[in-house]
This record gives structure tokens, C-alpha cells and sequence, in this order.
């Protein structure tokens, strides 16, 4: 089978604007796609988020959260202070946090909305939690 890459997709209103919000949170760059209603960023792992505004014939509907993307950064022994700081930095962007940040067992996390109101996940693990690591890879 050949190797496949994941990549994922998210309607909206400006892609070019939510394409460079991303892009910021990730360190990264915005990227032109197929047309001028269409960007990316491309990922460390060859991954990639597209942007896209939907046609007017595209029934576009927000409900539920059943997925999500996850942003991880490395793991550290103090998840909760890097939490803190990297939510404080997404906020400059135009991210906004959704209640507090939780510590787990498996580290620290938060919720977050990008300016356009979709969720994301932002987490740390644990250093020291190397069972739980694998998981999480």
C-alpha cells in the first residue's frame, strides 16, 4: 500500500485569514492552494490543514464537536506553565481560551477557538510519563 499523508479541512468564511492564524500558532507559513478561496499550511509531519470557503450550493452546517484538531508541542516536566504561556500567545492572534486550562495525569491541555469559533486542543504532556507517551505519538 503506499504511503499515505493525513490531512485535514476546514470550511470557512476567510481562508486567508484563518489560514494565517494557523499558520502563526504553528510557526509556519500560509500558503496560496488551487484558487484564491483556497489555502494551506503544511505540517512537520507532511501533514497538511487546508482552508477552504464552501460554494453556495454547499449546505454548511456547525453542530457538534466530535472532532478536533490537537496541536502538541514536546513534552516537559512543568506542562501547566507552557500551557499557560502558549494559550496567552494564541490569544494575541485572535484565538480565544475556553474555560481554564486542565492537568491531567498524561500532562496539561486547553481548550481554545480559533477567530472564526472553531474548537481546537492545545497540549503538553508530561516528560516523565513515558507509558502514557506512546499514545500520544
Amino acid at each position: 500500500m503506499p504511503l499515505m499523508n493525513i490531512n485535514f479541512v476546514i470550511a470557512s468564511k476567510n481562508p486567508k485569514e484563518l489560514s494565517g492564524f494557523y499558520a502563526k500558532i504553528n510557526s509556519g507559513k500560509a500558503s496560496k492552494g488551487f484558487n484564491s478561496t483556497h489555502y494551506f499550511i503544511s505540517l512537520s509531519n507532511r501533514s497538511k490543514i487546508h482552508f477552504f470557503k464552501p460554494n453556495e450550493n454547499h449546505e454548511w452546517k456547525r453542530k457538534g464537536n466530535s472532532t478536533s484538531l490537537c496541536f502538541q508541542r514536546e513534552p516537559c516536566i512543568e506542562p501547566s506553565i507552557i500551557i499557560k504561556s502558549w494559550t496567552s500567545e494564541i490569544t494575541k492572534f485572535g484565538g480565544s481560551a475556553i474555560g481554564i486550562p486542565k492537568v491531567e495525569n498524561f500532562g496539561s491541555e486547553q481548550w481554545m477557538l480559533d477567530p472564526e469559533g472553531n474548537q481546537f486542543l492545545i497540549l503538553v504532556p508530561y516528560l516523565s510519563n513515558a507509558s502514557s507517551m506512546e499514545s500520544l505519538k
